[in-house]
């Protein structure tokens, strides 16, 4: 899975930075995201772990996205590491489908 510098949520681009720089400071936490300098910090860590910390951090701007203003951490990591496993366990299901080749076949 590759993680994107950038990431659209409806009308909002969001950079993606790879930094030990959090605003919320690192105790407890590895990512982050600002919903005002539509931000998304992601602490450099093992892959793995970096790949569920970006899904966990865009969950939480989709959520937003939808107008959600609480969101529960248990729920939205679940979330985040469930699809993480998805993603990873269902490679071609998220790869592009290729110019003149049909969704099927």
């Amino acid at each position: 899975m590759t993680i994107p510098e950038k990431l659209k949520i409806g009308a909002k681009v969001y950079g993606v930075e790879i930094t030990n720089k959090l605003d919320v400071g690192n105790v407890n936490y590895s990512g982050e995201i600002s919903y005002t300098d539509l931000v998304i910090r992601i602490c450099p860590n093992a892959q793995a772990k970096m790949e569920a910390d970006f899904l966990h951090e865009m969950i939480h701007g989709m959520l937003d996205h939808l107008g959600y203003i609480e969101h529960d951490e248990k729920k939205v990591d679940e979330l985040a590491n469930v699809l993480h496993m998805v993603i990873l366990d269902n490679p071609a299901v998220f790869a592009p489908v290729k110019e003149g080749q049909h969704e099927n076949g």
